[in-house]
């Protein structure tokens, strides 16, 4: 918990949610180590030939960590994506050579178009590791030692609704009625307070009203 402290405030302290922030923070490291330490293991190569690559969402982020730091090359992305591009190459390829009768031949391609399909992306699972580590640290923070964190979350914009959501599904939000209830009234008062503005806007942008916007 000690070491997950001083990330867990500095997410709250930050634009945006918390949450989003340290699964980001997490998804940028995992590229860093990938590409410094493991981009000749044995173990990392397979998974991601077999995933052939990233996802769409992750190969995106993977080209704008490269870009944003400079002492990222792209060497180590040419490694990993050789060996996935060869792969995906030949499956492919297999479906120039189906032959015989049309409905063996359409068996076939359906085998050979499920083996084309992106699946477990290795980043999205370390992410999901990631985000279900930080649900139960905040819940635990928020849960041991309220006094301090809680204020700390309310200070801060608050969860995205789908951490929302997981942090109500987690079993320790089930077990203490006392902190699902504090979660929940504190989005119920983010919302009353975006409903507010919301309605504070439209009511300026009348033209019978001249307060400024």
């Amino acid at each position: 918990m000690a070491l997950f402290t001083g990330e867990l405030q500095r997410a709250l302290a930050a634009p945006g949610c918390p949450l989003c922030r340290l699964v980001r923070h997490q998804e940028e490291a995992w590229i860093w180590h990938t590409l410094y330490e493991f981009t000749g293991d044995p173990g990392v190569r397979s998974r991601l030939d077999a995933s052939y690559g990233l996802c769409h969402e992750h190969a995106h982020l993977l080209r704008r960590v490269l870009t944003g730091h400079r002492l990222l090359g792209g060497s180590g992305v040419a490694r990993i994506y050789e060996t996935v591009v060869l792969r995906y190459s030949e499956q492919l390829a297999a479906l120039q050579g189906a032959g015989g009768r049309l409905k063996q031949w359409l068996g076939s391609e359906r085998q050979q178009l499920a083996k084309l399909e992106l699946k477990g992306c290795p980043l999205c699972l370390s992410s999901q590791q990631a985000e279900r580590g930080a649900v139960f640290f905040l819940l635990e923070a928020l849960q041991k030692e309220g006094q301090l964190w809680r204020p700390r979350l309310k200070s801060s914009e608050g969860l995205c609704n789908p951490h929302l959501l997981l942090t109500l599904e987690d079993n320790q939000a089930h077990e203490d009625p006392e902190l699902r209830q504090f979660l929940i009234q504190d989005q119920l008062e983010r919302l009353a307070e975006l409903q507010g503005r919301l309605y504070q806007l439209q009511r300026k942008q009348r033209y019978d009203v001249y307060e400024q916007i």
